[in-house]
């Protein structure tokens, strides 16, 4: 039978982000994606005077209606939030809709670069801090891992430190932490993190491009996830994860298309070799 997952991210009408990337990462895959849409968005936050829909009673009119269905999910996974309130709303859909064998994968979107996005205020970090709870992988940025640690953003961190942190936040009750844009001082560039309680501590390196480009980190994730569902271990699908999105960059860059609308993710998908 196929596999099906929840997904509980924005829809930004224009751009490769949140689920306008998930759906064709997971159908890539031959994986069903019941959409949860968390805000409506007429295009992703890089553009300005978006239109934005909260969409925060539908969603529990929608947990409630898939109970009632008796749907079943091989994985629930949440990205970006409306607000922190939402938060109750994801746990609530974990609660109801989530049976032992469901993987429960929580993107705690909230911040890069050292900084909250706009969108949101520090009422966001408690609310993640318990979110994560519920998680059995998290996929943190290195700015939100620090957030949810109560560490200060910084790039000079030991391993050590790194260590510590992640001590921390495997605290707040996630099994497995994959941490992105690690920052590495030495090498100017940056590193994937992987934590988990059972293995320890882990890095990959990355082939760092100074480009940015929205949904980046929704792609890496999205593909991450289908890789486990598909049997995949997940140090191979970290691998796989990190050379498809320097592969997606690339081609982006080279082809002059206008960055805000994140990689030209459909484009890639379905060559052969990509993945």
């Amino acid at each position: 039978m196929s596999k099906r997952i929840l997904a509980i991210h924005d829809l930004s009408g224009f751009g490769s982000t949140s689920l306008m990337a998930v759906i064709p990462i997971m159908s890539r895959y031959g994986i069903k994606v019941t959409a949860l849409p968390t805000a409506l968005l007429s295009a992703n936050t890089c553009y300005q005077d978006y239109a934005w829909l909260d969409t925060s009673a539908f969603m529990q009119d929608t947990i409630k209606h898939y109970a009632e269905l008796k749907q079943s999910f091989a994985a629930i996974y949440s990205g970006f939030l409306g607000s922190a309130a939402q938060v109750q709303t994801v746990s609530l859909a974990v609660q109801k809709l989530a049976s032992e064998d469901t993987l429960v994968v929580i993107d705690p979107v909230m911040a890069d670069d050292g900084q909250l996005y706009d969108c949101y205020d520090d009422s966001i970090v408690s609310a993640m801090r318990e979110l994560v709870g519920k998680a059995d992988i998290i996929t943190p940025n290195f700015t939100e891992a620090c957030l949810l640690a109560g560490f200060e953003y910084r790039a000079d961190y030991s391993e050590q430190d790194m260590q510590e942190l992640c001590l921390r936040i495997a605290g707040l009750g996630p099994k497995s932490l994959i941490i992105t844009s690690v920052p590495d001082a030495y090498e100017k560039s940056s590193r994937v993190l992987h934590y988990s309680t059972k293995g320890g501590l882990s890095y990959y390196d990355c082939n760092y491009i100074p480009a940015f480009y929205p949904g980046t980190g929704d792609i890496f994730c999205s593909l991450l996830l289908a890789l486990i569902i598909r049997g995949s271990a997940v140090s191979t699908a970290i691998s796989v994860a990190i050379d498809f999105i320097h592969k997606a960059i690339s081609f982006s860059l080279a082809s002059g298309e206008d960055h805000r609308e994140g990689v030209l993710l459909e484009q890639l998908l379905w060559q052969e070799d990509i993945l």
